[in-house]
């Protein structure tokens, strides 16, 4: 069985592939690039042209495939004949292909008739889901009792949704009404509707796109609720919506950045993730038991009245202020960076006011999704959810709500791209870092700090409208900031972490390696830190600040591990705070004064 699932593992990976180039031969206008078929240009290998290499590149990963899903479904039929959760969607596939290569075929012939390129993708979607059933059904074990219908029904819908999605989507661009909006998510300027023509098709899809956004967020949030103790279910749902919100981002972006023809077919690869996702997920609820999971402290507590100041109180701390407080700095210091000075005072209390209210979503949601942890730890579990002071429900609406608002206020009131990039750091934060990398690796602080380095890039982006070169380097300042300043707070909370069942590095692979770890990415950051020197950016009096506080950082990490002492965990911890705040003091003051 180890040798099938390798294969059906490779035969998914290698279709997704296949969908992704295809998505690229057709923003790219590709298609004729090889103009006869099954040669190019009457070779065996293409000229040297861009067009001919993408859709050789294609031709060539299509017959990958094709080996692929053959040899999947003959070993289905000869070593596993038994199994039909294996030989039907194996001989699916199969009969799919057939199909696939015979359409790809007249595509060419007849050069690029629209419903035939329309027909040639929706078998491939249809294809990408068959061998996804495949490895994922020999991947897990199969099912011994009933199913949970709920939870299929709404997988199912889920998985039907954005099948017809990405169909509309092809729709869309075979139509040539792709281009006939230049804003988002309207047209003229972002917020005016266009009936007439293309434009009117374009928005068309865009409402059937966010209707079926909805339902998917619903379902698969729905499905999660139910068998959230399932780490397969957490992941799986976990990467599917955060391809789902980084899909809408780049739709966005794609108008409003008008990102270059090849680019744009990332758009069908997060559409495919999303399809794919759903089917995954389906069969993994198809293997599970139908009683969902009992609830654990603090999910169905019956909350008592109390005074309207300690519930306030309380949904107040499920925003968590502290780390919007930190968060806040460093989006004005992105602005004020932007600027060179203090950017207008009603464009700073609207782009801080939604990046606290994203940034207070983010937090409410976490602590929905964290409950049964938060109520393992001891510094986490007086927080109101695990100590039943309000309903899971209540708390998970609070977030989203707060989400919404979010990037509402800094879509009419700032930019979207703003307010993209403000609910994408959301969005990674709950779905990537909270829900997959949290629970389930060591690296989980590493890759989750790009939710928090966000803040200055909203802030650069409400000011200049863009995203450059600058922006990626605040980024990668609090990106390279955050294994070492949380690592700094693990030291001090290994017993909690342990207790909860958290992968953190001190837990993990000990407190020396955790304490190593931090030396080695405090160098680098200090590093990097002062390097933006050299581009020109930044001037003498950041260089001069720059070093003096990575000094300091390096020094305390140094002790920290040579001391093997909780304490200078403590000092380290809390100078790291300082450090980044004073860091991006410095900036400010140095392009304040070279504006001078």
């Amino acid at each position: 069985m180890k040798a099938f699932r390798v294969l059906s593992v490779a035969t998914a990976v290698v279709t997704y592939a296949l969908v992704v180039l295809g998505g690229v031969v057709r923003v790219s206008g590709s298609g004729l690039g090889c103009p006869d078929w099954p040669l190019c240009h009457g070779r065996l290998l293409p000229p040297l042209d861009l067009h001919a290499i993408i859709e050789y590149s294609h031709r060539t990963t299509a017959s990958l495939t094709s080996v692929l899903v053959v040899l999947t479904a003959a070993v289905a039929w000869l070593a596993w004949r038994k199994r039909r959760d294996l030989v039907i969607p194996a001989t699916v596939a199969l009969g799919l292909l057939m199909v696939q290569v015979v359409l790809g075929a007249i595509t060419v012939r007849l050069e690029l008739p629209p419903m035939i390129v329309l027909a040639h993708l929706a078998t491939a979607m249809a294809l990408l889901g068959a061998v996804c059933v495949t490895a994922v059904s020999a991947l897990t074990p199969q099912l011994a009792g009933g199913v949970d219908r709920v939870a299929m029904r709404r997988t199912l819908v889920a998985a039907g949704g954005t099948y017809l999605l990405i169909i509309s989507g092809s729709l869309v661009v075979g139509s040539g009404a792709s281009g006939s909006c230049d804003a988002w998510p309207l047209c003229g300027g972002g917020f005016s509707f266009g009936f007439d023509g293309l434009p009117a098709i374009q928005l068309l899809h865009r409402g059937v796109a966010a209707v079926i956004g909805l339902l998917i967020v619903f379902s698969l949030v729905s499905v999660l609720a139910r068998h959230r103790r399932q780490p397969a279910v957490r992941a799986t749902v976990a990467l599917t919506l955060a391809a789902l919100a980084f899909q809408v981002a780049v739709g966005a972006a794609v108008v409003t950045l008008r990102l270059p023809a090849a680019l744009r077919g990332l758009h069908l690869a997060l559409a495919s993730a999303v399809w794919a996702g759903t089917v995954i997920l389906a069969v993994i609820v198809q293997r599970l038991s139908p009683h969902p999971a009992l609830p654990w402290r603090g999910t169905d507590i019956d909350v008592v009245r109390r005074p309207a100041r300690d519930v306030v109180l309380d949904y107040v701390s499920l925003a968590k202020p502290r780390i919007i407080a930190l968060l806040l700095i460093t989006a004005l210091g992105g602005m004020m960076m932007a600027e060179r000075g203090w950017p207008s005072t009603g464009l700073v209390v609207l782009t801080l006011l939604g990046g606290a209210l994203a940034a207070a979503g983010a937090g409410a949601i976490n602590c929905w999704i964290d409950r049964d942890i938060d109520g393992e730890m001891l510094r986490t579990r007086r927080r109101p959810l695990p100590d039943g002071r309000i309903a899971p429900g209540h708390a998970l609406l609070f977030g989203i709500v707060l989400g919404l608002l979010a990037f509402v206020l800094l879509a009419f009131g700032v930019n979207v791209l703003a307010a993209t990039l403000a609910i994408s750091g959301l969005l990674f934060y709950v779905f990537v870092y909270t829900l997959w990398l949290k629970r389930s690796t060591v690296q989980n602080i590493v890759i989750g700090g790009a939710a928090g380095a966000i803040p200055p890039v909203v802030g650069w982006a409400a000011v200049t409208h863009r995203v450059d070169l600058t922006a990626v380097y605040l980024f990668a300042v609090i990106f390279l900031w955050t294994p070492p300043h949380f690592w700094a707070l693990a030291l001090r909370l290994r017993g909690d972490y342990a207790r909860a069942r958290v992968p953190m590095l001190p837990v993990v692979r000990g407190e020396a390696a955790a304490r190593r770890q931090i030396v080695a990415y405090t160098l680098v950051l200090v590093a990097v830190t002062l390097a933006v020197v050299l581009t020109g950016v930044l001037g003498t009096i950041y260089l001069l600040g720059a070093a003096l506080l990575g000094a300091g950082f390096i020094a305390l990490a140094i002790l920290n591990l040579r001391a093997h002492r909780q304490r200078w965990s403590r000092v380290l911890f809390d100078y790291s705070i300082a450090y980044l705040g004073l860091l991006f003091a410095v900036m400010v003051a140095d392009r304040m004064i070279g504006k001078v």
